[in-house]
């Protein structure tokens, strides 16, 4: 007679467990051996989490000043070149404005010679055109007084914020209008000179009327050039800012 405790003949296993019956697949033991490991060594993957030493993404992160990936609003060479071209564009229009009131002086001044030769010798300015001519000149003063201390502050501006041509624009705005000051009455003088010495004078030693317009006018050229040298400025610094920004 027999007696063991393995499976033998039929009889039961060692655990009194039952044998596989015919077409059942057979059972894993209990001590997960016959479990696949991932069935039961491995969990499903969680979700990326950022690291303990990382935060979660704001909303719009980037999108203010300063953030990381934000798009700076100037160029990298420092310059705020929207400003400048800002700058630029207003000079352009102010250069434009004092040539059209120093060229209008002088055509003032022309237009009522009679009365600035008759206020050079001490008397009184007569008739409505004469009148009607210092009026004009007055306000004319006044706004080319206004406009070239607007042009040279903004000249000033520009030629410190800008780089290259642009600080080469605004110097030569900054610097045109003093200049330009200086010449006027540096030509006034010459030409007083000049035709005083040619005898082109009244009995009372006063330049006559038609002298005043010869002096205006040779003025007009003196206030053309100026101006121009001005627009060119004015237009160094708008058309460098532009080039900066389209590039």
């Amino acid at each position: 007679m027999t007696q063991g405790y393995g499976p033998q003949g039929g009889r039961q296993g060692q655990w009194g467990g039952q044998p596989p019956q015919p077409g059942q697949p057979p059972q894993g033991r209990w001590d997960g051996q016959g479990a696949s490991p991932q069935q039961w060594s491995q969990g499903s993957p969680a979700p990326a989490s950022p690291g303990w030493g990382q935060g979660s993404p704001g909303p719009g992160a980037g999108s203010y000043p300063g953030a990381a990936g934000a798009v700076p609003s100037g160029s990298g060479d420092g310059v705020n070149w929207p400003r400048v071209k800002t700058l630029g564009m207003v000079l352009l229009i102010g250069a434009v404005l004092l040539l059209a009131i120093r060229v209008g002086i002088d055509l003032a001044a022309i237009v009522g010679a009679d009365g600035v030769a008759a206020s050079s010798a001490g008397g009184e300015i007569t008739g409505g055109v004469a009148i009607g001519s210092s009026l004009v000149l007055l306000l004319l003063f006044i706004a080319n007084l206004l406009v070239s201390l607007v042009v040279m502050v903004l000249g000033i501006i520009a030629a410190v914020m800008g780089r290259g041509r642009a600080r080469l624009g605004g110097v030569l705005v900054a610097v045109g209008i003093p200049v330009a000051t200086i010449l006027y009455w540096i030509l006034s003088i010459v030409m007083g000179i000049v035709l005083a010495a040619s005898g082109a004078v009244d009995a009372s030693g006063e330049l006559t009327a038609s002298h005043f317009r010869l002096v205006y006018g040779v003025d007009i050229v003196r206030a053309v050039l100026m101006g121009a040298v001005i627009l060119l400025g004015a237009f160094f610094v708008h058309s460098t800012a532009k080039k900066k920004l389209s590039a």
